[in-house]
């Protein structure tokens, strides 16, 4: 199939501020972010690294500082921008970079955690794990271990992602569920379990694109990597029964036929990430190529489209959570209806669009 939309829509976007992101210390904008810095690795197209770098640089004000970075609220979402800092500060070695490194390594040693060792997903959602949380901090953790600590101890990575497995990964289905609550206290969590009442497709998609970067950066480290390896393995596995047969999930992923559900595109474009990425590193094997370029496809078929010359990607749920959301005082109780009809669907949500690009990278990388 011909790619000359994608092509348009990452050339494009770039121009978008304002309109479809936003100039903010945001784990969304990250993610737009990381997906450019993808392509220019793959590319060297400099127009991209420029684009990272000048949308950085503007967030700094004139002490070489981020204003938006509140380092007494804890917040796991707040991690995950710092992420693009370390490829800046490797080609440039400038110290602000480095500084706010610094500034969020040094949070995370006083980050609340769980009984079982797992960061809380924010202070005001205490006791909390959700799958989202891996992907906003467990890259950021291991790559400033294995950039800058003497000591390489990736232990408590692999224990936090264990404990996904321990306490939100349903036997008896295969499938991982949103969110754990360790207190039991929130309304949305099973009193026995803990664990939220349904498989939300994005939530399993930030899981799956944490261990793959994860396991990236664990290369050629002194660490055995086997755990997360097997977990990859074994949650796309339990995804792909229910794949559909045109190659998306459902935004509820294990109930399709169920009136009101629909194929929703970011959880889509993260699964058929990690697939084409695992299989292209060597953690999977070459018939995950296939089905993610597949997912990868599908998405592109059935949702992007040019209207009035501009290139937009439908099929996004533009927000989920779970819980009372502390900006709006949304009633988020992780039920099918919350999912498919309380939160709307929307074109060029940096959700879709970053893992879309990602995708598309990793599609290129599999044609060399």
């Amino acid at each position: 199939m011909t790619y000359q939309l994608l092509d348009q829509l990452r050339d494009h976007y770039m121009e978008s501020e304002g309109t479809w992101f936003s100039l903010r210390w945001h784990y969304i904008e990250n993610c737009i972010l990381k997906s450019y810095m993808d392509s220019y690795k793959q590319s060297g197209k400099e127009d991209y690294y420029q684009f990272v770098k000048s949308f950085i640089d503007r967030l700094y004000d004139e002490n070489g500082r981020i204003p938006a970075i509140d380092v007494r609220y804890y917040s796991i979402d707040q991690i995950r921008p710092a992420t693009i800092l370390f490829d800046l500060y490797q080609r440039v070695n400038d110290p602000k970079y480095k500084h706010v490194l610094d500034l969020m390594y040094e949070q995370l040693k006083t980050y609340p955690r769980t009984a079982s060792g797992s960061f809380w997903h924010k202070e005001n959602y205490p006791s909390q794990i959700w799958l989202d949380g891996l992907y906003m901090g467990q890259p950021f953790l291991v790559r400033y271990i294995k950039e800058f600590e003497e000591k390489k101890d990736y232990s408590d990575t692999i224990h936090q992602f264990l404990n996904v497995k321990k306490f939100i990964f349903n036997e008896e289905n295969r499938l991982y569920y949103h969110a754990y609550d360790e207190s039991r206290e929130m309304f949305w969590c099973d009193k026995t379990k803990g664990m939220s009442p349904n498989v939300w497709g994005r939530a399993v998609g930030w899981l799956v694109m944490a261990l793959v970067d994860v396991l990236e950066l664990l290369e050629d480290e002194q660490v055995d990597s086997e755990p997360l390896k097997m977990m990859l393995q074994e949650t796309l596995d339990g995804m792909l029964p229910y794949q559909h047969s045109g190659g998306m999930w459902y935004q509820i992923v294990d109930m399709g036929d169920r009136p009101g559900n629909y194929l929703e595109s970011s959880g889509t474009l993260m699964l058929a990430y990690a697939m084409l990425k695992g299989s292209r590193l060597g953690y999977l094997a070459s018939e995950y190529t296939v089905r993610g370029k597949s997912a990868f496809d599908c998405t592109v078929r059935q949702y992007l489209r040019e209207e009035n010359g501009e290139v937009l990607l439908g099929g996004i749920c533009r927000s989920a959570g779970l819980g009372t959301n502390p900006d709006t005082g949304k009633v988020r109780d992780g039920t099918f209806k919350y999912y498919t009809e309380n939160e709307i669907i929307v074109s060029n949500n940096g959700h879709g669009v970053a893992p879309l690009i990602m995708a598309y990278t990793e599609v290129k990388l599999s044609e060399l």
